[in-house]
């Protein structure tokens, strides 16, 4: 059985359907690529794993439990980890102040926020600012050690990278890379880096118009003559 599951998958806002059918599977200890054109249905789709979204048919497992009747909070305690593109920190309140509200499940959270300041080294520098006045990278690392408080089993990604400086972007990669090696399974919704991305993922899907179109391994993906293309979901 795989870790995470999806059948069947119908979802969107109000009546309207954004997913059509979508079914996929992620195993554990895998890193698997979402990819595909700007309204695909990505984005809808990591807030209908999270229980952001209500289904209108099909199935979510995880671990081999139901979780689509789940609220959003009780699939976090069950291991599901997200960090959504946009409005991802407390803007109004401290870097400290975020990692306590990351870590409010668990009794004594010192250790744990220890250990991300040592991850996020910027981050410990930073420790009594603002996230609203932090630079997009800062962000960015503040939203993953968030949710990596915790020590998810699975962790949903939506395109952490977008608008970062090269040399941000290249670090993390490297670290959520270096998280997948470390156990924790990773879905990750990419759109701008591919390839720097696809290199490292075992499994690729892509997405057009709410549906499932295609699914690869990244490397053949990245060896696909039409990549380029097949990328922007054409």
């Amino acid at each position: 059985m795989s870790y995470l599951e999806i059948a069947g998958v119908i979802s969107g806002y109000g009546k309207i359907p954004i997913l059509h059918e979508v079914s996929l599977h992620v195993n554990q200890g895998e890193m698997v690529a979402v990819i595909g054109s700007n309204g695909a249905g990505k984005t809808t789709l990591m807030h209908t794993i999270a229980g952001l979204l209500p289904l209108m048919k099909g199935s979510i497992s995880f671990q081999g439990k139901r979780i689509d009747t789940k609220s959003a909070s009780d699939i976090a305690r069950m291991g599901l980890g997200y960090v959504p593109q946009r409005k991802n920190v407390f803007a109004e309140l401290t870097v400290l102040e975020n990692l306590e509200m990351g870590a409010y499940t668990l009794k004594n959270p010192k250790d744990q926020i220890k250990e991300m300041l040592e991850l996020f080294p910027r981050l410990k520098e930073r420790i009594g600012q603002r996230a609203g006045t932090l630079s997009g990278g800062e962000r960015q690392m503040l939203a993953l050690s968030s949710a990596l408080i915790v020590k998810p089993k699975l962790l949903l990604l939506d395109e952490p990278i977008t608008g970062l400086a090269p040399q941000i972007i290249k670090g993390l990669i490297e670290l959520i890379v270096e998280i997948r090696n470390q156990g924790t399974t990773i879905v990750w919704v990419v759109e701008e880096n591919p390839k720097d991305v696809l290199q490292h993922a075992d499994r690729v899907y892509l997405m057009d118009s709410g549906i499932i179109k295609m699914e690869r391994s990244g490397r053949e993906f990245l060896e696909e003559e039409n990549f380029e293309e097949l990328f922007l979901g054409h």
